[in-house]
């Protein structure tokens, strides 16, 4: 179900303002994928994310910079790939689709695993910011429309790395 919130400008930046206070105080992280959900990698890294029975491969954006360009520099998304955005400790924290170029599901992930919203296709240049509602740890921004033809919902949990 897609969820809105108004189109209003002093939001959008207090929003930012937020993601980039909560993510400029990110402890320092290596390589790898550990077994609680935390994912270790530079922000080159690749992770495999399983999502019910099927497995995408998504890139890592765990620091300030990658987090903020996010799918900005991509021309399109296939649905074997993804980008997760890992804000390495829970909070509240919000997207936008300001200069995208393709639609995406965007789900919102706890530090459990656990898929606590989805934000169903998406559309670019919308002018809304989607909100994670719940204190959340990742956010996976996958091609729009997956969720729903693989039968993903909210609550179902997910598999970070292998």
């Amino acid at each position: 179900m897609l969820k809105t919130l108004p189109q209003a400008h002093s939001l959008f930046f207090a929003v930012v303002a937020a993601i980039l206070f909560a993510a400029s105080s990110s402890p320092a992280q290596s390589n790898g994928l550990s077994d609680d959900h935390t994912v270790k990698a530079l922000s080159t890294s690749t992770v495999p994310i399983t999502l019910g029975a099927s497995t995408i491969a998504a890139t890592v954006a765990n620091t300030d910079t990658t987090r903020i360009e996010g799918l900005l520099g991509w021309a399109q998304i296939t649905e074997d790939q993804g980008m997760l955005l890992d804000f390495i400790r829970p909070g509240f924290f919000a997207i936008h689709m300001q200069g995208m170029k393709f639609p995406i599901d965007a789900l919102w992930i706890d530090s459990n695993g656990v898929i606590k919203l989805i934000y169903s296709s998406i559309q670019p240049n919308s002018g809304i910011v989607y909100p994670s509602l719940f204190k959340i740890r990742y956010c996976l921004e996958i091609a729009a429309g997956f969720c729903n033809k693989y039968g993903i919902k909210e609550g179902q949990k997910v598999k970070l790395g292998n």
